[in-house]
């Protein structure tokens, strides 16, 4: 089923709503969050998974690149970065009263990937998905060459060859 999260409303009897790694691009998604929580009935569960990466440097450094040289300014890069996550603590004030459970938790899993390209690749499925989008196909071109030297440094070869992705992960578990 296709929606818009922001207004969507399951189906009458829905009693487990799922969300892997969507609500952080949601506007507003803590509300979005809460409405969605009210819609299921008793013993419904909202089950959530968040990337909450937005300081790690992989993000951090899409943004100083974006920020720098022939991008300094560009309007289209102006909205790609997404917006940190709440606490955890923000997220149980909000989402306690409307749950008989709820379980929030952070976890921080270390990828390990076969070199830096291999983390520019991942991220193009995602969070460099709006700055790629905004530039045109040769502007587009230097922003990866320089994003991906810059990946390569920040993120050192293991003895393997291999370098290892930190990638923080924000769960949430609600049980109406």
């Amino acid at each position: 089923m296709q929606g818009e999260l922001t207004t969507w409303t399951p189906p009458q009897g829905t009693n487990l709503l799922f969300g892997d790694a969507v609500f952080q691009w949601v506007p507003d998604h803590p509300a979005v969050l809460a409405r969605l929580l009210k819609t299921l009935p008793q013993g419904g569960v909202l089950a959530v998974q968040m990337p909450d990466n937005t300081s790690e440097p992989a993000l951090a450094l899409m943004r100083d690149v974006a920020e720098r040289g022939p991008y300094a300014g560009h309007p289209g890069l102006e909205h790609a970065t997404r917006g940190a996550l709440q606490t955890l603590g923000e997220y149980y004030n909000l989402l306690r009263p409307l749950a008989s459970h709820l379980d929030v938790w952070h976890i921080v899993y270390n990828h390990v990937m076969p070199g830096p390209q291999a983390i520019v690749e991942w991220f193009k499925g995602s969070a460099l998905r709006p700055f790629l989008d905004a530039l045109d196909a040769e502007a587009r071109e230097v922003f990866l060459t320089d994003y991906t030297a810059r990946i390569a440094k920040e993120y050192p070869a293991r003895y393997d060859g291999k370098v290892l992705l930190r990638f923080p992960r924000l769960f949430i578990i609600a049980v109406r």
